[in-house]
């Protein structure tokens, strides 16, 4: 019983992933967005992506390229696992999924407000 209850379980997860991961944080919470703007700041992005993302050393991560092109997985596994032959590198070991989820979530809201 326990070995097929795992095996569902393994199914579940895998079909998940073929699906893509998207943010679960809601994209309009004011709070959500402050806290990625705040973690954006302190973990050092700003110091690559410049202020509000808008790019400096690293690319613009607000332009429609950047934002409308990668899914929220890719982004989300950019931002954890950093990017093999850039100096992007990955901060895993620094902030939660949770966290990177809520830099997301400001980064899309940064998106909205350029059109």
């Amino acid at each position: 019983m326990r070995s097929a209850l795992l095996a569902i379980s393994l199914l579940a997860t895998a079909a998940a992933y073929a699906q893509g991961i998207t943010n679960p944080l809601p994209a309009n919470d004011a709070e959500v967005i402050a806290k990625g703007k705040r973690l954006y700041n302190q973990t050092g992005c700003i110091a690559c992506h410049g202020n509000n993302a808008r790019g400096a050393v690293g690319p613009d991560l607000t332009d429609d390229e950047w934002l409308r092109q990668p899914t929220d997985e890719m982004i989300f596994n950019t931002i954890r696992n950093g990017r093999s032959g850039t100096v992007m590198s990955g901060f895993a070991g620094d902030i939660t999924d949770e966290q990177i989820w809520q830099i997301i979530t400001w980064l899309r809201d940064e998106n909205r407000k350029r059109q």
